[in-house]
């Protein structure tokens, strides 16, 4: 979880509960679910833009990966 906590060596990451909460939020901004073999940390990562998506994870996202990454902003 260090690319969800930059620049905080030692810091603990964010618990579950969190992770999740935030995936389903970001999932309805999307109006679509990320598949469920990725993990909540790598739909986060992915989806925000944190970082590019691998070519099974680009097969798994379909029409939702020309979407991404989502604007938060």
């Amino acid at each position: 979880m260090c690319h969800l906590i930059a620049s905080l060596p030692g810091a603990a990451g964010p618990p579950a509960e969190g992770l999740a909460r935030s995936r389903e939020l970001l999932e309805a901004i999307a109006g679509a679910s990320f598949p469920e073999s990725m993990s909540d940390e790598d739909a986060l990562l992915v989806g925000t833009g944190r970082r590019a998506p691998s070519a099974p994870e680009t097969a798994a996202l379909g029409e939702l990966a020309s979407r991404l990454p989502l604007c938060l902003g």
